[in-house]
């Protein structure tokens, strides 16, 4: 697991609290439903630079989706949250975990009922080994779950 794993895992978008990071960011505005997600990744610690993008689906709330993961960051980070414009929040979480320190700041932007972004940072070290990360998400639904 690389630093930008665990932050993620452990996170772009990680709060003191859960409870409070929910009251923070309004993602009750984002609908249920079937929602494709596009994920840019870029390596930046690696020679030549590495980039990857995935594309899935899934089927949720991505108010569910995002508290689950902002609960493993309560568990396992010391994080803050702040509002930074009228649609954008900035979480900012720092880790020092069995060897991995790090770093990650997340923007998320919610920008309509049926569309959201994040923009993710990760600086740290694994076991000494410096690691750098970006990584964009963009989702948008795309209609009703199929039951």
């Amino acid at each position: 697991m690389n630093i930008r794993h665990l932050v993620l895992a452990t996170l772009t978008v990680g709060f003191t609290s859960a409870a409070v990071a929910l009251d923070s960011i309004p993602l009750d505005q984002l609908q249920p439903g079937l929602w494709k997600v596009e994920r840019k990744m870029e390596k930046l610690d690696l020679n030549p630079v590495e980039y990857e993008t995935r594309n899935t689906e899934y089927c949720a709330s991505p108010k569910k989706e995002i508290a689950r993961v902002l609960s493993i960051t309560n568990m396992l980070c010391k994080a803050e949250d702040s509002k930074i414009g009228e649609n954008r929040y900035k979480v900012h979480a720092k880790c020092n975990l069995f060897g991995i320190v790090g770093e990650n700041t997340t923007i998320i932007t919610i920008v309509s009922p049926s569309e959201y972004t994040a923009d993710s940072e990760t600086i740290g070290t694994k076991f000494g080994k410096k690691q750098h990360r970006k990584e964009s998400i963009s989702a948008k639904r795309a209609g009703d779950c199929k039951e």
